[in-house]
């Protein structure tokens, strides 16, 4: 009887840190008691911090971050140096960011060959014709694989984009993680087993509230 009773009940989510840290990269998955969790990721020079909401149904806790802030921050103008229906666009990026980037005027995004970039006191700048489509999509590719969209307003001829709070952060919608006794699943990529490696510490409870702090 005993054994059937236990055979019945829901797998517990057992609150900690599980790790998935592998060659150059460090990965942590933190899960707290009051459905909230922290995920951090490491890897060169980028750091990814997010944290949000957990939910379990069976043996799968679903996971989906907080809102996150937006990727890019876009300032427009109208300059007199640049030439007649052309368009300049402006990148606060350092130089190891530049050839990563890509962006497209249409009413969809479309992955378009690398423009010619020159380096400039802000960052990389290119000209290019002005578009027909007000619409500009853009993406950092290092850092994410999905473009975001921004509307340009008209009679600006000059657009400067830098990096916002959000670039790099990684979204999850109710992403289902497969529960075991001493790890989580992936169940989008079965390679990466999140290793239960102990129970959270008191200093690290202060992130399983969500709040506006720039860590997010």
């Amino acid at each position: 009887m005993e054994n059937t009773v236990h055979g019945q009940k829901q797998p517990r989510v057992i609150p900690g840190y599980y790790n998935a840290s592998r060659m150059e990269v460090a990965e942590e998955l933190c899960i707290f008691e009051n459905n909230r969790f922290v995920y951090v990721m490491s890897y060169g020079a980028l750091d990814i911090f997010v944290r949000g909401a957990w939910t379990q149904q069976h043996d799968t806790i679903y996971l989906s971050t907080d809102k996150v802030k937006s990727k890019y921050f876009l300032a427009f103008s109208l300059d007199k140096k640049v030439p007649a229906g052309k368009l300049l666009l402006v990148f606060k990026f350092g130089y190891q960011h530049a050839p990563y980037l890509n962006f497209s005027f249409a009413s969809h995004p479309v992955v378009a060959g690398h423009p010619g970039m020159t380096q400039v006191a802000e960052g990389f700048q290119t000209l290019v014709d002005m578009p027909v489509s007000r619409q500009l999509w853009l993406v950092h590719t290092m850092y994410d694989t999905e473009f975001s969209a921004y509307a340009l307003p008209a009679n600006v001829n000059k657009v400067v984009i830098a990096p916002g709070d959000g670039l790099g952060k990684p979204v999850f919608h109710n992403m289902p993680f497969l529960l075991g006794d001493s790890c989580v699943i992936n169940l989008n990529d079965e390679q990466r087993k999140f290793r239960y490696t102990g129970p959270v510490s008191a200093e690290d409870k202060q992130y399983a509230q969500p709040d506006t702090t720039k860590r997010m």
